[in-house]
C-alpha cells in the first residue's frame, strides 16, 4: 500500500514541473521572435515608420510665429524617436529652418513653435514634419502652406513693431504687380537689400539704442511708403513692498528700475493680485481689502510688448501700519521752560493702536528730538526748554509693538517761551595804561533768557549802569585791591553776581618763549601754579594796533589750553597772558607773543646803508621791517655782497635777532660792491632790502703813507747803491770806460813783398778816443770822385790809384781835411778799436783784392816822406768800416791818431 502512494506523489510533482518549465520556455520564445520580428522591421529600409498623425499648423502673422501640433507614432517608441520639423520657402522650396525635436510621451499630442526672423507677409512658407528612429524615418506629412500677401502698391512688414534695444529685425517690402524696387531706407539711410521673391525683397538692421522719439521709420520706394519700428527694454521693476496706511486698504510700492523707452499704449501696465493699477504713472498701487491678522500674498504683474514681470510680497499687514501725519498741531501753557502740544487723527481706529510719537523741536539753528508713547496719543508736555527762545514743533508716530517706520510728519507749529532771569556773567579786566577796563563777555540768546536791558557794576560804595561793555575805572587808589561786581537785568530780573578782584598795576614779566599756533589757534602748556586755587585765565589780543582782549578761563587743576577764536588772523602777532585765578587778585604768570599762521612779510627791510671806514672795512647798518609790518618771526639776518665785476660771487653773513643791526665787515679790496640784507624766518629768507652800492677806494692817509714808503724806499736803494759803486768804482771803471792803449811800433808788421811788389802793413790793435763817419758811400764818391779817381796829399807826390781810398795824412792834417768836409758825420764813441781790429782781419784774409800803392819819395821830407792810404769798404746798414792799409818805405813807421 505505501509503494503505490509513493509514486503517484512523484508522478504528480513530475508532471507539474514540467508543465512550468514549458510555459517559461515559451514565453521566452515568444518574447524573443516578437523582439526579432519588431527589430527587423525597424531595421529594414524597405520598410517605413507610419509617421506622425493629425499634423495642424497655425500661422500667427502679429508675432511671426509658427505653431505646429502633432500625435504620437505608435510604433515609434518614444525614448527612440525623434520628430523633424521643417519651414520651406514655397516659391523656391527652400529650406528656411529645420529642428530635431525628441518625443516626450507615449500616444501623446506634440506641440512646436518657431518665431520667424521674416515676416509672415512677405512669403509662402510651408511646414512639414516627420518620424525619425535611428536611420528609419517616415514620410514626410503633407505640406501645411501659407500664402503671402498679395497686393497692388508697395508696402513694408512688418508694420509698428516694438523691439527690444539690441535687437536684429528683417524687414522686407512687398511690391505689386508693375512695381520695381528702387531702395530700402532705415532712419532715413539706404541699405542692402536681399531678394526673396519676384515681388518681395527683405534688409537686416541692427537697433544699438533707443532713438528719442521713439520711432524709427523705415521706407521703401518713396517717404510715403513705409513703417515705423519702436525700440525700448522690458519691465525693469523691482522690491514689491506692501503695508497698510488706514486700516482698510492694502498699498503696494516699487522701485520702477530703469525707463522702458516706450509710450503711450506701448508703456508698461501694472495688476496687482489680477486686478488693473488706475494710476499707470507712480510706483504704487492701492486696493480696497479687508485688514486681518495673517500673512498673505501680494503679485504685481508688470507688461509691456517686450515682456512680462511678476513681483511677489508676502505680509502680515497688521504689522506694515504706516500712519499718516497728525492735523491740528496747538500749543498751550507755555512757560519760559515747558508748554503743552496737542495734535489730533484723521483716523478713527488710530484710537486703538499703541504707538510711539517722535517730536522735532527747532530753534535756533538746532534740533531735538523728543519720544513719548501711548495709546493712541495726541497730546505731550515738553519740559527743560530755554527760556525767551522761538521753537517750532513738529509730530510723527508709529506702531510700538511692530514698528514698522515712522509716519510722515506733521505740519509746524512755533511757539515761543517766556523770558528768565540771565545766567552769570564772565567778567575779566584789562590794563590800559593808569586805568582798568572791566570786561565782560555778551550773553547769547540761550544764556541772556531774554532781551538784557543794562549791566550794573558795583564797587565799594559805588555803583555804575551802563548798557555795554567795557567800563573803565580810573581811580586807581581806590580801584586796586578791590572787588568788582556785575550783573545783567531783563525783564525776568537780574542774574547773579560776577566778582573780580582788581590786580595790583604794572605786574612786569619776561616773555619766555614765542609761539606759532596751529589750525587756526594756540596750544598753551604752562607750569602749575600753587596760589592757583580756582583754575586759570588766558586772556590775549593784537600786539600792535587795536587791543581788543578777550579770554578763556581753564578749571583747576589743568595747565593746558587751546586757545581758539575768531577773531584769530593769520599773519597777525598776538600776544598771551597767563594767569592764575586765585582767592584774591588773579596774579600774571607768562607773557607769549605768536602767530596763528606765520606769512612772508609784504615789507621790505629798511634803512639800509653802508660806510667804508678804512680801505678794507665797511660799516652797515638796517632799520629792519617795522614792528607793525612783522608777520612772521625774524630769527636773524643775512647780509649779502658781492662786487660788481663777480656778481655771481656773493658772500653771506648772518648776524642773529639779538645782535645789534650794525655790523662791521673787513677784507674788502678796491671796487664796487653791492650789499642787501634779508631777515631770516622760518619761512626763509625773506623782505629783501633795496641794494645799497658802495665803491671801496684807498684813503687819503693810506695814500699819503703808501708815498712815503715809496721815496723811502726808492732813497734807501739809491744810498746802497751809491756806496757800492763807490766801494767798487775801479771794478765798475774797468768795465765800463776801460783805459784806451797806445799804438806800439812792430817790426813784424813789415813783410816781405809779394809777388806783385806790394807789402802788407799790420797794425796793432788800438783804441783811439774817437772817429767822425763822413756819411754814406755816394758822398765819398761825390767829393772824391770815382773809382779811378786819384787821392793826392798837397805835402806828397805819392798817387793813390786805389779805389774808395781815403788819405790819412799825419793829426793836423787829417783834422784840417775832415773839417773842409762838406758833409757833417755822428761822432760814435769807442768803436775805433774795433774798427781797426776788424780792419787787421779784412788785411789778412781778403787776399783777391791787392790795392796798388804807388811809392814815390816825397819832395818834402818834413813829414817823415810818408803817405798811407786806407782803403775803406763801406757797409750802410750797419755802418761799419773794413780798414785795409798799405804803407811804404822799408824804416817807415807811422803813428795814427784820432
Amino acid at each position: 500500500m505505501l509503494q503505490p502512494s509513493n509514486r503517484t506523489v512523484d508522478l504528480t510533482h513530475f508532471t507539474r514541473t514540467f508543465s512550468k518549465s514549458c510555459i517559461m520556455d515559451f514565453l521566452i520564445w515568444s518574447s524573443l521572435f516578437l523582439s526579432f520580428i519588431h527589430e527587423q522591421l525597424c531595421q529594414d529600409a524597405s520598410i517605413v515608420l507610419p509617421g506622425p498623425q493629425n499634423v495642424n499648423v497655425v500661422y500667427k502673422p502679429e508675432d511671426q510665429r509658427i505653431s505646429v501640433t502633432w500625435e504620437e507614432d505608435q510604433y515609434c517608441p518614444s525614448e527612440m524617436c525623434f520628430y523633424d520639423v521643417e519651414v520651406l520657402l514655397t516659391d523656391s522650396m527652400k529650406e528656411l529652418h529645420r529642428e530635431a525635436v525628441s518625443a516626450n510621451q507615449f500616444n501623446s499630442k506634440h506641440h512646436w513653435s518657431w518665431i520667424s526672423h521674416l515676416p509672415l507677409e512677405c512669403a509662402s512658407f510651408a511646414v512639414r514634419v516627420r518620424s525619425r528612429h535611428q536611420k528609419n524615418t517616415s514620410h514626410w506629412s503633407p505640406l501645411q502652406n501659407n500664402t503671402g500677401i498679395t497686393i497692388s502698391y508697395p508696402k513694408i512688414y512688418p508694420e509698428n513693431k516694438v523691439v527690444e534695444v539690441g535687437s536684429n529685425l528683417t524687414f522686407c517690402c512687398i511690391l505689386g504687380p508693375g512695381h520695381h524696387l528702387q531702395y530700402m531706407s532705415y532712419n532715413n539711410i539706404i541699405m542692402n537689400t536681399t531678394r526673396i521673391s519676384d515681388h518681395s525683397y527683405a534688409m537686416l538692421v541692427n537697433i544699438p539704442t533707443p532713438f528719442r522719439n521713439n520711432c524709427i521709420n523705415v521706407n521703401c520706394n518713396s517717404y510715403f511708403t513705409g513703417t515705423c519700428v519702436y525700440v525700448g527694454y522690458p519691465p525693469g521693476d523691482r522690491d514689491l513692498v506692501c503695508e497698510t496706511r488706514d486700516l482698510e486698504s492694502a498699498e503696494c510700492h516699487w522701485n520702477k528700475g530703469r525707463d522702458t523707452k516706450l509710450t503711450k499704449n506701448r508703456t508698461t501696465q501694472y495688476h496687482l493680485n489680477g486686478r488693473l493699477c488706475s494710476s499707470q504713472n507712480v510706483s504704487g498701487c492701492k486696493q480696497i481689502v479687508q485688514v486681518e491678522q495673517g500673512e498673505s500674498n501680494w503679485i504685481l504683474t508688470a507688461r509691456n510688448p517686450l515682456g512680462t514681470l511678476e513681483l511677489r510680497d508676502k505680509v502680515d499687514l497688521m504689522k506694515r501700519v504706516h500712519l499718516f501725519a497728525p492735523t491740528g498741531v496747538l500749543t498751550a501753557d507755555v512757560n519760559a521752560r515747558n508748554a503743552s502740544v496737542q495734535w489730533r487723527w484723521e483716523k478713527s481706529k488710530y484710537k486703538i493702536l499703541l504707538m510711539v510719537c517722535q517730536l522735532q523741536l527747532e530753534h535756533s539753528g538746532q534740533r531735538d528730538m523728543r519720544n513719548f508713547s501711548g495709546t493712541g496719543l495726541d497730546s505731550v508736555v515738553l519740559t527743560d526748554l530755554a527760556p525767551a527762545q522761538t521753537y517750532i514743533v513738529q509730530v510723527r508716530c508709529g506702531l510700538k509693538q511692530h514698528f514698522w517706520r515712522w509716519g510722515d510728519w506733521s505740519r509746524g507749529s512755533s511757539f515761543q517761551t517766556k523770558e528768565d532771569i540771565p545766567e552769570m556773567l564772565d567778567v575779566w579786566m584789562q590794563y590800559a595804561g593808569n586805568q582798568i577796563n572791566i570786561l565782560w563777555k555778551p550773553l547769547a540768546m540761550n544764556q541772556s533768557h531774554g532781551q538784557i536791558m543794562d549791566y550794573e557794576v558795583t564797587w565799594g560804595r559805588q555803583k555804575k549802569v551802563v548798557h555795554r561793555c567795557p567800563v573803565n575805572l580810573s581811580d586807581q587808589s581806590i580801584i586796586e585791591g578791590r572787588r568788582v561786581t556785575v550783573t545783567a537785568q531783563n525783564s525776568a530780573g537780574r542774574s547773579p553776581p560776577s566778582a573780580i578782584i582788581v590786580p595790583r598795576l604794572h605786574q612786569t614779566i619776561n616773555i619766555t618763549m614765542n609761539v606759532v599756533g596751529s589750525d587756526g589757534g594756540f596750544d598753551l602748556v604752562w607750569p602749575t601754579a600753587p596760589t592757583a586755587s580756582c583754575g586759570y585765565v588766558v586772556d590775549w589780543c593784537p600786539t600792535h594796533g587795536e587791543c581788543i582782549v578777550d579770554w578763556v578761563k581753564v578749571p583747576a587743576g589743568i595747565t593746558r589750553a587751546r586757545v581758539q577764536s575768531d577773531s584769530f588772523k593769520e599773519c597777525v602777532r598776538y600776544t598771551l597772558f597767563i594767569w592764575s585765578c586765585t582767592q584774591g587778585a588773579p596774579e600774571l604768570l607768562e607773557r607769549r607773543e605768536g602767530y596763528v599762521k606765520e606769512c612772508i612779510p609784504k615789507v621790505q627791510i629798511q634803512g639800509l646803508g653802508a660806510e667804508q671806514l678804512n680801505s678794507d672795512t665797511v660799516k652797515i647798518w638796517w632799520t629792519g621791517i617795522p614792528e607793525k609790518n612783522h608777520s612772521a618771526f625774524i630769527n636773524g639776518y643775512i647780509i649779502s655782497y658781492s662786487e660788481t665785476s663777480h656778481p655771481y660771487t656773493r658772500t653771506a653773513v648772518k648776524v642773529m635777532a639779538d645782535e645789534p643791526k650794525t655790523k662791521y665787515l673787513t677784507g674788502f679790496t678796491n671796487g664796487y660792491y653791492i650789499f642787501t640784507v634779508k631777515a631770516l624766518t622760518s619761512l626763509g629768507e625773506v623782505g629783501e632790502s633795496s641794494p645799497v652800492n658802495l665803491s671801496i677806494t684807498p684813503t687819503v692817509d693810506e695814500l699819503i703813507t703808501r708815498i712815503i714808503i715809496s721815496l723811502c724806499s726808492v732813497a734807501c736803494l739809491l744810498t746802497l747803491a751809491t756806496i757800492l759803486c763807490y766801494r767798487h768804482w775801479d771794478c765798475i771803471k774797468e768795465a765800463v770806460y776801460p783805459e784806451i792803449p797806445r799804438p806800439v811800433w812792430n817790426p813784424k808788421w813789415l813783410t816781405t813783398l809779394e809777388k806783385n811788389g806790394h807789402q802788407f802793413l799790420y797794425i796793432d790793435q788800438c783804441r783811439p778816443n774817437d772817429i767822425d763817419v763822413l756819411g754814406d758811400r755816394e758822398h765819398f764818391e761825390g767829393d772824391f770822385g770815382n773809382k779811378q779817381s786819384n787821392l793826392t796829399n798837397t805835402d806828397s807826390d805819392v798817387l793813390a790809384q786805389c779805389d774808395n781810398y781815403i788819405q790819412l795824412p799825419n793829426q793836423a792834417s787829417l783834422q784840417h781835411s775832415l773839417s773842409s768836409f762838406p758833409i757833417s758825420g755822428t761822432t760814435v764813441q769807442n768803436y775805433s778799436y774795433d774798427l781797426v781790429q776788424q780792419a787787421a782781419l779784412d788785411m789778412g784774409q781778403l787776399g783777391e783784392y791787392q790795392p796798388f800803392l804807388n811809392m814815390h819819395s816825397s819832395p818834402n821830407h818834413e813829414h817823415n816822406n810818408v803817405m798811407s792810404y786806407i782803403r775803406l769798404d763801406w757797409e750802410p746798414s750797419s755802418r761799419v768800416y773794413k780798414s785795409q792799409c798799405d804803407m811804404e818805405a822799408d824804416s817807415l813807421a807811422t803813428r795814427v791818431q784820432v
